[in-house]
């Protein structure tokens, strides 16, 4: 049996950068890439809003997260474009596999994504956006 994703829900303009931000990233590995592929075809069924009709505990590119995850919790991640991204200080890419995994789903969701150690249920335990500034993302 398989378990159904909630569907995406993304600000019309961050559903317009991370479409350019995928088709204009050179993914690294097959896991990545197919990662991407999914996100991508995510964001056509998304449940597009407008900046002001964005929920607060939406997973957006800039949002510290707390996921639990089989091997164990992540605390503190912070969602940020591909060229900021450094695990050292816990800011995790949008492009990433667990980046692309947690984008678009609230507070609460229970995700079944492709990790490198095969499907792995992530649980998004908590979504922090009080430090987001989504206007000033670029492409």
């Amino acid at each position: 049996m398989t378990m159904e994703n909630p569907r995406l829900i993304v600000s019309e303009k961050e559903r317009d950068l991370m479409r350019s931000w995928i088709i204009g990233h050179t993914a690294p590995d097959i896991q990545v890439r197919n990662s991407l592929d999914r996100l991508y075809k995510e964001l056509d069924t998304a449940d597009v809003r407008k900046e002001e009709d964005m929920p607060l505990d939406v997973v957006r590119v800039c949002s510290i997260v707390d996921v639990g995850m089989p091997a164990g919790r992540k605390n503190g991640l912070q969602l940020v474009m591909h060229a900021d991204a450094d695990l050292k200080q816990n800011k995790l890419s949008v492009l990433s596999v667990l980046g692309s995994a947690l984008i678009g789903y609230r507070q609460g969701a229970t995700i079944v994504w492709k990790l490198p150690q095969g499907d792995q249920t992530i649980t998004l335990e908590k979504v922090d956006n009080s430090r987001c500034d989504v206007e000033a993302l670029r492409a």
